[in-house]
């Protein structure tokens, strides 16, 4: 740990890979590093990384090294339940800077942690997650917000047939919120069949949208998640996402890709690959992927994200405050004399008067976008 305590973004892939021996904790840590970033561990027993708790500080340990950290208290919203009497911590959860809601079980190694039954090749034999009452996930965003336990809203969307991926059963949770809260909507789902449901999508009030390969080729993701290769298919994540990139704003699109379910090699050929199509990728971690390599095995592989995003010019402020992943702004921590602007635009975007700027900005864009979209569809006749 004496490379990683420098470090808050290679230590936050530590705990990725090692987790934290934390007694008296529950399965999971959200931890608040040097330099605002939040990290994910698991509860690892076996793990060389201790975690001392202390009235005034807590602290990282390994042997003689110590890093200070703050671990996140579990909130408060959790213990209430809803109008309908479901616990609010059953329908969202708190990821860094995130309410995470799950929607039909949601999707994702990451995030929520497990994958859905079609990815598996399971969708016939596995039962697919909840659908929460609108009402009810507004009174766990609201006590969520009232509490200040996060900022903005992440709704996972676990597989539903139709040619939308299930779009059209999202729309009453998105309007419902943008009519509840002043906040960023970003959303996690399969990729449609359809692609003008990428546009409703937009239109309806989402802010940032991924389509997450998290398996980088072909090949891994046949081995990985069989369903998904088969009745989705790379192909459709990436065309996807490009046409995405074309109505979003720039660095709104982006595309998780998991380091331990591809050789290093191939994440590196797909984060040029999305890039150049204007899709930001973020990295997040397989522990048993990774078969026991230290963190510092994997910098290159995170230098390159950051170099490619920073060559094609994308906007790195949209993926930020994950505790899951690491950002490409996090992955500047990984490069010898990275350039300053983006990190200069990242902090105005992160002030009080910057985000708002930058709502504002999302709101006028989105009608601006959507008369456009409205005014094409109108002189076509469809």
């Amino acid at each position: 740990m004496h490379e990683t305590a420098k470090n808050p973004a290679l230590l936050k892939l530590d705990l990725a890979l090692r987790g934290v021996d934390a007694p008296d904790a529950g399965g999971w840590l959200e931890l608040q590093l040097d330099g605002e970033i939040w990290a994910r561990a698991r509860v690892n027993p076996d793990s060389a990384l201790k975690l001392q708790r202390g009235a005034h500080s807590d602290l990282l340990c390994e042997g003689d090294t110590q890093t200070a950290v703050r671990v996140m208290p579990e909130p408060e919203y959790a213990r209430h339940k809803s109008r309908s009497g479901i616990a609010l911590g059953d329908i969202a959860a708190v990821h860094g800077a995130y309410a995470v809601v799950e929607l039909n079980g949601g999707c994702g190694v990451g995030l929520p942690g497990r994958v859905c039954a079609l990815c598996r090749g399971r969708e016939l034999t596995q039962k697919p997650g909840e659908m929460w009452p609108v009402e009810d996930v507004i009174d766990a965003l609201g006590a969520i917000f009232k509490e200040g336990a996060a900022e903005f809203v992440l709704f996972q969307l676990g597989y539903l047939p139709g040619d939308d991926a299930g779009l059209k059963l999202l729309f009453p949770y998105i309007e419902t919120v943008r009519r509840h809260f002043d906040t960023i909507v970003a959303v996690a789902m399969h990729p449609p069949a359809d692609p003008r449901s990428i546009e409703r999508a937009y239109a309806s009030g989402v802010d940032a949208i991924s389509y997450n390969l998290e398996a980088a080729d072909a090949d891994s993701l046949q081995a990985s998640f069989p369903g998904r290769a088969r009745f989705i298919g790379r192909s459709r994540y990436l065309h996807s996402l490009a046409h995405a990139a074309k109505v979003f704003p720039g660095g709104a699109v982006l595309c998780e890709l998991t380091v331990g379910l591809s050789p290093d090699e191939r994440i590196g050929a797909a984060i040029v690959e999305l890039t150049e199509i204007g899709v930001l990728p973020i990295l997040s971690v397989d522990p048993a992927g990774a078969h026991d390599r230290p963190a510092a095995a994997f910098v290159p592989l995170y230098e390159r994200l950051f170099n490619e995003v920073h060559k094609a010019g994308l906007n790195m402020s949209w993926a930020r405050d994950l505790s899951h992943a690491i950002t490409p702004m996090e992955a500047r921590y990984f490069v010898l004399n990275a350039p300053p602007l983006p990190l200069l635009l990242h902090n105005l975007s992160k002030n009080r008067i910057g985000a708002l700027a930058t709502r504002s900005l999302a709101r006028l864009r989105r009608r601006l976008r959507v008369r456009y979209v409205r005014a094409s569809l109108d002189s076509s006749r469809l």
